[in-house]
């Protein structure tokens, strides 16, 4: 495949992207908008507030008020990009609105402490918080049909801070805007950053060991697995703690895959968008949860995989105990402090078919950004809405590269060859691959949201049994046919 630069790689990784995630959510492009207050024509201003005060009490940016104090309770999840980028994104927001304070909570686990206020209600609630919401879209949805999430639809019909006259809408990596999850046509969580993910390994190892960093077929992979193992190393390792983390490198993106394989795309994507029968059971689900099987039988996963947490796994990578890790394009940022002078990250993608042409389809997803709370004052609301329009100036975008690890929102980022340069070296090494490779990009999106009980437990079900499947001790089939006639009986109620 014919090499390009990184700009247009960039440009061109996005594009796919989105492709495949323009319907995304219940809205989508054609998702019926609500009007805001708080919409702007130009210059920035909100209609609502710089009508009502002098022009010399408001920020010319905003037309919010310079001289009403304000102090924003902030919930911040110091996960996997760290906290340099975000640290310096309020301090370079507090310097440019003095009268604005924000009392940050950070933890790894933020979504904990995020349940607990919402259960104890509004009073010590945060005005925003990153880290998703507990219970995921069962309970964002609930969230917002009791009205207490604040939508943001109209942020992206804002001009930028620091580019006059370009909205979010305009600026947005192509599709992204139409992309974007929705609930009734509404966003709930202005995306900051995005991210790849796959199979990420030492490169020099590779290089040391003669083992191909990119086999084209399944054959060539479990070859490669095989003489891993030959070497006395764990061929694949995730954090069994979360199980979830295998899904990076065998997820929803490889059902893709398969189903492009077996000539099954279009009937297996609406199936999948739509949460339709057969689900758990589709073909496709069968048999990449049956492959992962007749790894784990041969010993290709780490024996007592369920007691590992994420850091304990990538340290196996880092020290040569185990060659791929699956993850995210965050591992590098994640463990920059433990990793050795001169590693270098590499990457590949699991390649379910036979032809050495095939094309790979790898995760990408973009997020990370802050809900807020409806039943707050509402200058506090939009103060939030300024900050989460604010994390998209360039600097703060450059950091979340260059300092968290992840990929910007803004398709001018990598108009400055310096400045793609700052994209990290796990990132980096994703890009190559799809420089070398066919690849589509998957987000696993739904179009339909299941809030019966019944799906909780399927869903259970399924995560409670991936560590068991992945060391060959039980066999995917009937779990998956249990877990389908949860769905049914959640497809059933939802009717």
């Amino acid at each position: 495949m014919r090499k390009r630069n990184l700009t247009t790689l960039f440009t061109i990784v996005c594009m796919l992207a989105v492709l495949l995630s323009a319907c995304a959510g219940n809205g989508g492009s054609n998702a019926p908008k609500e009007s805001s207050p708080a919409s702007t024509n130009s210059g920035g201003k909100t209609n609502a507030d710089s009508t009502s005060k002098p022009e010399e009490d408001v920020y010319p940016e905003n037309g919010l008020p310079k001289n009403e104090k304000v102090t924003l309770k902030v919930g911040f999840a110091n996960q996997g990009m760290g906290k340099e980028w975000f640290d310096a994104a309020v301090e370079s927001f507090e310097k440019k609105f003095p009268n604005v304070k924000l009392d940050i909570t950070s933890s790894p686990d933020i979504a904990k402490i995020t349940s607990t206020k919402i259960a104890a209600g509004d009073d010590d609630m945060f005005d925003m918080f990153s880290g998703g919401i507990p219970g995921g879209n069962a309970a964002l949805n609930s969230l917002v049909d009791a009205g207490k999430l604040e939508p943001v639809e109209h942020l992206w019909d804002r001009e930028l801070y620091d580019k006059s006259g370009t909205t979010l809408k305009d600026i947005s990596l192509e599709g992204q805007f139409e992309g974007t999850t929705r609930i009734l046509g509404q966003t709930y969580s202005l995306p900051i950053a995005g991210t790849g993910a796959g199979l990420f390994f030492d490169k020099k190892l590779f290089e040391e060991k003669g083992w191909n960093n990119n086999p084209k077929t399944w054959t060539e992979f479990t070859d490669l697995l095989a003489a891993i193992k030959a070497d006395g190393l764990i061929p694949i390792t995730y954090p069994g703690v979360y199980p979830g983390y295998i899904s990076n490198a065998f997820g929803p993106w490889s059902l893709f895959h398969i189903a492009m394989v077996n000539d099954n795309q279009d009937a297996f994507t609406k199936q999948f968008r739509e949460y339709a029968n057969p689900y758990y059971t589709s073909d496709e689900m069968i048999e990449m949860w049956n492959r992962v099987y007749e790894l784990g039988k041969k010993g290709y996963f780490p024996k007592g995989v369920s007691a590992l947490n994420h850091t304990q796994s990538q340290m196996q990578v880092l020290q040569r105990q185990a060659a791929l890790a699956s993850n995210g394009s965050w591992i590098g940022n994640e463990m920059k402090n433990a990793t050795p002078e001169g590693f270098e990250w590499g990457f590949m993608a699991v390649p379910f078919g036979e032809e050495p042409d095939q094309t790979f389809v790898i995760r990408n997803s973009t997020g990370n950004g802050f809900h807020i709370w409806a039943n707050k004052p509402e200058l506090n609301k939009k103060w939030a809405m300024e900050f989460s329009l604010w994390l998209w100036n360039m600097d703060v975008q450059e950091l979340i590269a260059e300092k968290g690890g992840m990929l910007p929102v803004r398709k001018d980022f990598t108009e400055d060859a310096a400045r793609a340069d700052k994209l990290q070296n796990a990132p980096k090494a994703m890009f190559e691959f799809i420089d070398n490779n066919k690849v589509l990009m998957e987000s696993g999106f739904h179009t339909v949201t299941l809030t019966d009980p019944a799906f909780q437990q399927a869903t259970k079900l399924y995560t409670d049994s991936i560590n068991e499947i992945a060391e060959g001790t039980k066999d995917p089939v009937p779990m998956l046919e249990e877990a389908e006639k949860l769905m049914e009986k959640a497809r059933q109620a939802q009717k």
